[in-house]
């Protein structure tokens, strides 16, 4: 395995591995709830602290791909919090909070599978020896699993909505 980084690398490490608790934790507490607010502010500033580090880490020692994602998921986690501390807009607030977290959540695990394939000398080597299709399709799967659950929490939230309406039409 290899572990060789700079104290940048170190801070970007552990605020992934918070993040990953954290928003896997937010994702089965009750929504609305203390606890799960609680946990999304705790997932929301370890998002922004290692995407901000993020700009500061060159392997390659130029701005490429990594670094653009970085600032995609500022935006997708600014757009997330806004809308669910606005509870704007109205109707469709919570559908673009719970979007905009999986989608990040998405990004964090994506930057993850890039990483195992960089850091663990036997995923390099499977790596090396199936090809780099191996890792699209790794990332297809991910994406996959992550498309299922955004459609799924979605219509979810949707099906609890239309119950809800439907109760206060209910006549008494």
């Amino acid at each position: 395995m290899n572990l060789d980084l700079v104290p940048l690398g170190w801070f970007h490490s552990i605020a992934c591995l918070i993040a990953l608790a954290a928003g896997a934790y937010g994702f089965t507490t009750r929504k609305g709830s203390p606890r799960h607010i609680l946990t999304g502010r705790v997932y929301m500033v370890s998002m922004i602290a290692l995407n901000l580090s993020a700009l500061g880490v060159y392997r390659l020692g130029v701005f490429f791909f990594p670094h653009v994602l970085a600032i995609v998921t500022l935006v997708v986690i600014a757009i997330g919090w806004a809308a669910a501390r606005t509870h704007w807009p109205r109707p469709l607030w919570k559908h673009i909070h719970l979007s905009a977290m999986i989608a990040s959540y998405y990004l964090l695990i994506g930057g993850g599978v890039n990483e195992v394939f960089l850091r663990i000398d036997a995923m390099r080597d499977i790596l090396n020896e199936q090809g780099p299709q191996l890792l699209g399709q790794t990332h297809g799967a991910v994406m996959l699993i992550f498309l299922i659950l955004l459609l799924g929490w979605n219509a979810v939230e949707i099906a609890r909505s239309l119950s809800r309406r439907r109760s206060r039409l209910k006549p008494a």
